[in-house]
């Protein structure tokens, strides 16, 4: 059987504070009630106790009111209110998310990044990586760097495959160096419908690392050490973007060579 101790973190949760949570409370085991009732019995101002009980009634819509001569009463006439509450304001926070994300890219382009002082975020363990990774789909518009179809099945199997349907979906292009692997070479096959172009290395550069270089930022994710560091800074990037960018028209070449002895 629930109790009040129970129902108290439910009220709470929606968005009542403590008087708004009481004054239901007293509502729901005796109804009606006036505000002056409930004023002696949380020895409250009535003015204080009307701005909860008015709250109740016609923002969270879970106690109804009216008027009696000169006062009003206040009464709880049905507890599914409250999960009709519940409903619109999941529904309100779908709309507010859409909204939001709409809105990203145009938020971004007003953000002032001042070049002598980068933006420097770490993130730790397995759902650090997750969360850095995730980053990347929400601000990147197209990625050049290193790192390994293999690695990302094996170390993070529940973002990986679908993490490439997501980017593909984003419209966020690749040009990446991968070792040549048997896996990632097997992998090759699907590089167009993935938006990536990509240049085999040798395999003895096969490290449980992976870079990620867009717009003004750079990823560093470590699969062992289970760590990524985000860097935003227009030097860092743009240099690392024409060092990346020289290394990969480099290793078209070496592709060449690895894909012919295949």
């Amino acid at each position: 059987m629930i109790n009040n101790n129970q129902i108290q973190p439910i009220l709470t949760n929606l968005g009542l504070d403590d008087l708004e949570s009481n004054c239901y409370m007293a509502l729901l085991k005796k109804s009606p009630q006036k505000a002056s009732e409930l004023a002696r019995k949380f020895e409250s101002p009535k003015a204080t106790v009307l701005v909860a009980l008015y709250r109740l009634a016609d923002k969270f819509g879970i106690i109804k009111r009216s008027k009696q001569k000169n006062s009003f009463l206040f009464w709880v006439e049905d507890v599914a209110d409250l999960l009709h509450y519940a409903d619109r304001q999941h529904q309100q926070s779908s709309e507010n998310k859409k909204i939001i994300e709409q809105a990203l890219p145009e938020l971004r382009s007003m953000m002032n990044l001042d070049a002598t002082k980068p933006q420097i975020s770490y993130y730790e363990g397995k759902e650090g990586l997750k969360q850095a990774f995730e980053k990347v789909l929400e601000e990147a518009d197209e990625i050049i760097g290193y790192g390994s179809n293999e690695d990302d099945i094996k170390y993070l199997p529940e973002l990986y495959p679908k993490y490439y349907e997501r980017r593909v979906k984003n419209k966020i292009p690749v040009k990446a160096m991968i070792p040549a692997t048997d896996f990632n070479i097997q992998a090759l096959k699907n590089t167009q419908a993935e938006l990536r172009a990509t240049h085999l290395i040798p395999k003895e550069f096969n490290y449980p690392i992976q870079v990620n270089i867009y717009k003004h930022t750079a990823v560093f994710y470590s699969f062992e050490e289970s760590f990524a560091l985000i860097i935003k800074s227009r030097p860092i990037a743009d240099c690392l973007k024409k060092i990346f960018g020289m290394a990969f028209d480099k290793a078209g070449e070496t592709d060449k060579t690895l894909r012919i002895n295949q």
